[in-house]
């Protein structure tokens, strides 16, 4: 449950953009430092080409004597950029703006990573490609404005990458995009649905494992184990794919608790009815695990 929930701020199309974004020869993000503060290990999570956010994550260390913070941040591959946090409010875990920016105490580092603080790329312009780099502009209210390269790693990247190869405009970053789309185009609602997730949570040493994935309409559920936790989802399909509206666990196997939730109630009894059935073939082993997710956490409130 713990990995699934802090892997959604990671949350998921090329445009003319694209340039703005990256470079022929692309080089590890480097320190940089503004004022008395130093900015590092910047990161971000590599996109499926609709997804509509990505989040940003690096270290600030504050080397002086006084209190900074961190009132804004900006990048040319989003429409909108902003700063977040992942907060319980009762027994649902959601992630929210943070108008205020962050403070950043005297002589303490403070870190965005996923799961915690971070930054969220929302209104994606284009794909997030593994191997390139995202300009990001933080502005700080003692330090000032500063520009900062985020490197672009896998799906499940947790830490900036170490090295990059040398890119040309022809056989870098586009051509990786332009395979990427390619892979997508054509997907089944379930396919997608399935791509999207493990895209997002998926990692080599802590692999997603999907179970059943139904689909009534713009509406859907997908069941997921990740290690000895699981959960299901409810999506919505949007204009630019599929996305995740909340993740819980048994409830979402109810035609009840889905119309309380704000589906449609015919479509809620077909979810359940068709959910039911196709739980009923998987492994009791792993349907069990479904049910292990505690509470509701919401990732989209206007999806519903």
């Amino acid at each position: 449950m713990k990995t699934f929930r802090s892997a959604f701020v990671a949350l998921a199309l090329l445009g003319s953009g694209l340039a703005a974004a990256t470079h022929a020869s692309i080089a590890v993000a480097a320190e940089v430092t503004v004022g008395d503060l130093v900015i590092g290990g910047g990161f971000t999570r590599a996109t499926l080409p609709n997804a509509p956010v990505g989040g940003g994550y690096l270290t600030i260390t504050n080397k002086g004597s006084q209190a900074d913070r961190l009132l804004s941040a900006a990048s040319p591959v989003a429409g909108v950029t902003q700063i977040h946090e992942m907060k319980m409010e009762g027994d649902v875990m959601k992630m929210k703006e943070l108008p205020d920016g962050i403070e950043v105490p005297a002589g303490s580092t403070v870190t965005l990573s996923p799961g915690g603080l971070h930054i969220m790329f929302m209104q994606l312009k284009q794909a997030l490609v593994e191997g390139t780099n995202v300009p990001l502009t933080l502005t700080f209210e003692k330090a000032g404005v500063v520009e900062v390269q985020l490197d672009v790693g896998g799906i499940g990247a947790d830490a900036p990458t170490t090295h990059h190869s040398e890119h040309s405009p022809a056989s870098g970053h586009g051509a990786h995009a332009s395979h990427a789309a390619s892979q997508q185009t054509g997907l089944s609602d379930i396919d997608a649905i399935a791509a999207m997730q493990k895209q997002m949570f998926d990692k080599p040493d802590n692999p997603l494992a999907m179970g059943a994935i139904v689909v009534v309409g713009d509406y859907a559920v997908s069941g997921w184990a990740q290690g000895d936790t699981g959960g299901r989802a409810l999506l919505r399909r949007t204009a630019n794919g599929w996305g995740i509206h909340l993740c819980a666990g048994d409830g979402l196997k109810d035609a009840a608790e889905l119309v309380r939730l704000g589906v449609p109630e015919d479509v809620s009894q077909q979810l359940a009815s068709r959910l039911a059935s196709a739980e009923a073939s998987l492994d009791p082993a792993l349907v069990a695990k479904f049910s292990t997710f505690d509470g509701v956490m919401m990732v989209d409130e206007n999806l519903l």
